[in-house]
Formats: structure tokens, sequence, C-alpha cells
């Protein structure tokens, strides 16, 4: 099985037990002449505002911040998009930006620990041929905890694996993230 099926799977995953909670959900709510317009359609209190911040130090040295925006497709499932910027600096060479986004599914498996999953684009230098640039697909798989700090913001630990964990990498696993996330 190679690395594109595995991903896959994992996101196939996260998105059953996401469909899988919220067909639950349809099924315990009342029926539809009881149910209320808010509960239909999209919903600004569903959205959530954040980003992870991020560092590693050491002969690889990473400086990351990437804000990203989700909905809460269901009281456990959070879904979204993702910018990324990352300084890097290699212990013999130069500095160099990493640019990129992601999209990610987050699904709380009980009320503080969840389940991540993250499908990640980088472009950055290549040390080796000055001027040309590489563009990088990680996927991202792992696990946290995400606790509330009022409202509808959390704060969030995820320890992340890269399941592409080749040359190129600009991570070594494991990957330690804190995110935030502030609800509308």
């Amino acid at each position: 099985m190679n690395i594109k099926h595995l991903v896959f799977l994992l996101f196939l995953g996260l998105v059953s037990l996401g469909l899988f909670s919220q067909a639950r959900e349809n099924n315990s709510r009342p029926s539809a002449s009881k149910t209320s317009p808010k509960d239909k359609g999209f919903q600004l209190d569903k959205v959530v505002i954040g980003g992870n911040l991020g560092a590693q130090f050491g002969d690889l040295t990473l400086v990351e911040v990437s804000p990203t925006i989700g909905y809460k497709l269901t009281e456990n499932w959070l879904a979204g998009v993702g910018a990324r910027y990352i300084y890097v600096k290699p212990r013999l060479f130069p500095s160099s930006n990493i640019i990129g986004g992601a999209i990610f599914n987050q699904y709380a498996i009980v009320e503080q620990v969840v389940l991540h999953a993250e499908f990640e684009y980088l472009s950055f230098e290549n040390l080796n041929v000055p001027g040309e640039r590489i563009d990088f697909y990680s996927p991202l798989v792992g696990a946290g905890y995400r606790s509330s700090i009022g409202g509808n913001s959390f704060a969030s630990f995820l320890v992340l694996f890269n399941l592409n964990d080749d040359i190129n990498s600009p991570y070594n696993n494991p990957i330690l993230r804190f995110n935030l996330g502030f609800g509308l």
C-alpha cells in the first residue's frame, strides 16, 4: 500500500466518523416540522477562526505561523483550511521561507481528546539548486488534547506524524502543535 492509499483511507475514516455522528444527531432530532430555522443551513456561530503556532530547534530550526478557519459540521467534527508560513534555518545552510496551505479534519472522540488528519502543501527553496523551489505534500495524522477556554473558544495541543517523511520533508517526527480557536 503506498502513501496515497493510506492518506485516502485516513481521510475517508475521519469523514465516515463525522457522517456517522451527523446521522445519529439527525435521527435523534425532532421531526422536520418541529425543527427551528436556526437548525438549517449555514450558521455563523459554527465558524471557528484560529491557528497554529509551532517551533522546533536543533540541527533544523523551524518557526511556524499558520492561520486557520474551520466550520463545526457536528458538535464533534471540525473541518477547515489554513495557510502556512514557516521560517526554516538548517544549521549548515542559509535560512529560507516556506509557504503553503492545508485542509484538515478534527474529530473529538471524547470530550477533550481529538483525532486530527490534514493534507498540507508546501513550497520551499531547493537548498541544492539555488532559485529552484520544491512542491511538497504532507499527509499529517495524530491526536491531541483540546480544552475549552470560554464560550466557543478552545486551545489544543496536537502530536502529529508526517506520513511522507522523505529527504525533502521540512519536519522531523513527531510534530508538536499548539492551536487556538475562537468561535464567532
